[in-house]
């Protein structure tokens, strides 16, 4: 930072007075701070002590509201500000190394303290100097006025050297200064007189996961009038649609009309249209500084070369690369590193091209760039649902599985090569929906189920379809005087010598015993039926796969073992509808 005119003038004359100036000092730790071995001890007096100290103050959220914790209390920070110290905070003391005279500055402890390991500066006089050559300092004498004459030149000019630094950075150039910097990524200022209007870009049926609209993509209408989007766009895994702002190719581009821009010139991987729902408008004024800059950073990381941020982005920025991971001496030999890119789509020979070509374009000279295709692992997903009430009907429940299985697969082909898959980010997905009060997931990736599942390097996760669901509901009641329909699939493997008829007779006949045994207060599970059902001499109950669905006025349950009950109230009565008998290989 530039020092101020009169922090110039200050050092001035306490130079010119043989006193010291600008000595740093870190403060040590220690309930009693002393500030000893300053250069030019022992010290006569101390004209200038300045530092930070910390103070409390609320947090603040980004529109500048106070940001409250859970008891309605503001969420307090600590920040440091800048602080000049005075003789109530601080005295000279004697540590006995120079005798009894005053080598050292302690903090009092009824004053304030910086904290420790920040930096102060302290202007003082040594006891020992040299004699003075100036003795007139006082305002308006002659050597006054030329050391203050001289400290308004240097003031200006460390400004100037300032605001020079400043310019040569894209986040702090402005005006003329940005425009130079951008030039040096081919980016330069949209003039006046430009038009320009927003964009919507609008997700393909049937895609999935991240889709992203490069800077400067090409849009047109009928009659060939062009724009480009001037900043880089991203639809998340579920996001319709999106809008960006888009500006004519040139200055002759004419306004379009609303709806008029329906094309785009090079296609985008996931995206099925763009359009303009409002007219383009002529900007009455040049590029503002704020937009140059978003504009020009997305150019200036692809403009970069030879670093793992440029190849990473430059990759990302082809139309069909979802995602890059880079690892640096893979195999533990330096020069090399290894990018493993994960496509939107597999076996694209062109796409793949594009890929080799920006490595060869991008990658650092004399560096061996290890390019593979991101491996696919299969991952089992199981879903136990907990509807709200009483729950929904057998169509609503089929819905709604549905979309959330469709919104969970966008989520993990979201996923990086070597991401971890949580549940309890897919839960958030699952609990959007209103009629869902509590869902848990489980994911196998060739081991144990887990709730936390991580794709190994280079590999991304590829769910398989459809999921394993089960659904309860809140109550478990479905109605009095209800009739309850049970339905399941009993996977079983066969005794020797025992035909697929035989067992389906015993489990029939031991489903319809099960069903007339319940009544009133009892409940419908899996493990009472599978208990009731077991027959040790015709054939073994595969227990972990058997899924039972009951259906009562419209309402509908899928229970698991050791997942979910339906209640039987007074005056229901559960019948038996379809019991699949499914013969796993491998006998008993």
């Amino acid at each position: 930072m530039p020092r101020t005119y009169p922090e110039i003038v200050r050092d001035a004359l306490t130079t010119l007075t043989g006193g010291t100036v600008r000595e740093t000092a870190v403060v040590p730790l220690g309930d009693v701070i002393v500030l000893a071995h300053l250069a030019d001890r022992p010290i006569r007096r101390v004209s200038h002590l300045q530092g930070e100290i910390e103070l409390q103050r609320p947090v603040r959220d980004a529109n500048g509201d106070v940001v409250l914790d859970t008891n309605g209390a503001p969420e307090m920070e600590t920040v440091g500000v800048p602080y000049r110290f005075t003789d109530a905070d601080f005295e000279l003391v004697a540590t006995g190394a120079a005798g009894d005279e005053h080598d050292a500055i302690r903090f009092r402890p009824t004053g304030r303290k910086p904290p420790a390991g920040s930096t102060v500066t302290v202007n003082y006089y040594p006891t020992q100097t040299r004699p003075t050559p100036i003795t007139d300092l006082n305002v308006g004498s002659v050597a006054r006025t030329m050391l203050e004459s001289v400290a308004r030149e240097i003031a200006l000019v460390e400004l100037l050297m300032e605001n020079v630094y400043r310019s040569a950075f894209i986040d702090t150039a402005e005006g003329s200064n940005l425009d130079k910097v951008v030039a040096l990524v081919g980016v330069k200022r949209r003039p006046a007189g430009v038009a320009t209007t927003r964009v919507r870009f609008t997700r393909a049926p049937g895609s999935t996961g991240q889709i992203t609209v490069p800077t400067a993509a090409v849009v047109a209408d009928a009659d060939g009038n062009r724009y480009a989007t001037v900043a880089p766009l991203v639809l998340e895994p579920g996001e319709p649609s999106r809008e960006v702002l888009a500006a004519g190719i040139s200055k002759s581009t004419p306004a379009v009309a609303a709806n008029a821009i329906d094309r785009l010139e090079v296609l985008i991987a996931g995206i099925a249209s763009a359009t303009n729902e409002a007219p383009a408008a002529v900007a009455a004024s040049a590029e503002p500084d704020d937009e140059l800059r978003r504009r020009a950073r997305g150019a200036l990381a692809v403009a970069a070369r030879g670093t793992v941020h440029a190849l990473k982005f430059g990759l990302l920025s082809i139309p069909g690369v979802k995602d890059v991971a880079i690892t640096e001496f893979p195999n533990g030999v330096p020069g090399e590193i290894q990018v493993d890119v994960a496509y939107e789509r597999q076996g694209d020979a062109d796409l793949e091209a594009d890929v080799v070509s920006r490595i060869e374009e991008l990658r650092p000279a004399g560096v061996r760039v290890i390019t593979a295709a991101a491996r696919m692992a299969d991952v089992r997903v199981r879903v136990s649902l907990t509807l709200t009430g009483d729950g929904v009907t057998s169509t609503e429940l089929a819905s709604l599985q549905e979309d959330l299985e469709l919104r969970v697969v966008d989520h993990i082909r979201s996923l990086p090569p070597g991401g971890t898959l949580r549940q309890a980010q897919v839960t958030l997905v699952a609990l959007s929906d209103a009629r869902v009060v509590d869902a848990s997931f489980e994911f196998e990736l060739g081991g144990p189920p887990s709730a936390t599942v991580t794709a190994p390097t280079g590999t991304v996760l590829q769910p398989v379809r459809p999921f394993s669901f089960t659904a309860t509901t809140e109550t478990g009641v479905a109605g009095l005087g209800a009739t309850i329909q049970l339905d399941a699939l009993i996977p079983i493997h066969l005794v020797a010598g025992v035909t697929l008829a035989e067992a389906t007779a015993a489990i029939d006949a031991a489903a319809a015993s099960y069903a007339a045994g319940l009544t009133g207060g009892g409940s419908v599970t899996v493990d009472g039926l599978i208990a009731t059902l077991r027959d040790d001499s015709r054939f073994a109950i595969v227990r972990a796969d058997v899924s039972v669905t009951t259906e009562s006025v419209d309402r509908f349950m899928q229970l698991a073992d050791g997942i979910g009950a339906q209640a039987v109230g007074p005056g229901d009565r559960l019948v038996v509808g379809e019991i699949s008998v499914d013969v796993r290989e491998g006998g008993v």
